[in-house]
């Protein structure tokens, strides 16, 4: 990770992504899912013994991107319009985490009925489902950390859906422990030399979020601090842009860090 930054509600309030915008994102997102759903499938088909190591390990081992989205799932659709259009702009390919976690309840299906499931009373078994989700959460958490870690930039959409004020303290608050954890890693994640190939840009994918959905009635509240990252209006968008446009021959990162003047 290089950098970090904070898109907050103005940039979506003040500009428009198309519909080949969204198109674009989505269809990114199709395709890396489908790709994580094959490889999980022949993991655990007929497998009494699952490597744990080697699924994080490999679980976006082959993701290439440039951008990583944090955001909350009611804000998808924002969030794959804002893909598609970096994209067509920048030519950058950004990860969005909802794609992932949103396949969260089929892969947890998929091991639960080959490992906790008991023919003989046709019910699951409770202590077993906790140990399965468990190391699933843990699995995944780990590979999100190292693709946050391999990736150049970090960014977190704002929005009254993934952070709200707390009436008691003041605080920014979230209660979606996903986007609580992406905004930890954020900040204590070491900065790094810029990730990138040689001669060129990234290569072109998208992202995934599984999101395992929780009792509606258990909305236990966690501390998001958003103050590490740099905040990202309306009007830098534009800047970025247009100065791209005048200078398609510098890397669109870079040109984004010289114009929020951050040090490279």
């Amino acid at each position: 990770m290089y950098s970090k930054f904070k898109l907050n509600q103005s940039v979506f309030d003040n500009i428009t992504f198309n519909q080949l915008d969204l198109i674009s994102g989505k269809s990114l997102g199709t395709k890396f899912r489908n790709k994580l759903n094959e490889s999980l499938e022949i993991k655990f088909k007929d497998n009494k013994e699952i490597d744990g190591t080697a699924i994080q390990e490999e679980w976006f081992s082959n993701i290439d991107c440039d951008i990583f989205l944090s955001h909350s799932h009611k804000d998808i659709d924002r969030a794959n319009g804002f893909a598609g259009w970096v994209k067509k702009q920048f030519d950058l390919n950004v990860f969005i985490d909802y794609n992932v976690w949103g396949n969260m309840n089929d892969l947890l299906r998929t091991i639960d009925n080959q490992y906790c499931y008991k023919p003989k009373t046709k019910t699951y078994s409770y202590e077993k489902r906790n140990v399965t989700t468990s190391h699933v959460h843990m699995m995944l958490i780990n590979a999100l950390m190292d693709l946050m870690d391999r990736t150049e930039c970090i960014m977190f959409f704002e929005s009254p859906n993934s952070i709200n004020m707390s009436r008691l303290k003041h605080e920014s608050v979230t209660q979606s422990p996903w986007i609580y954890n992406e905004i930890f890693l954020s900040k204590v994640l070491r900065k790094k030399s810029k990730p990138r190939k040689i001669g060129q840009l990234q290569k072109a994918t998208e992202s995934v979020r599984l999101y395992s959905t929780m009792n509606e009635s258990f909305e236990p509240n966690y501390n998001a601090d958003t103050n590490h990252l740099v905040n990202m209006q309306n009007k830098d968008l534009n800047h970025w842009e247009a100065i791209y446009k005048m200078n398609p021959n510098s890397h669109p990162l870079d040109i984004l860090y010289a114009l929020k003047k951050i040090e490279q």
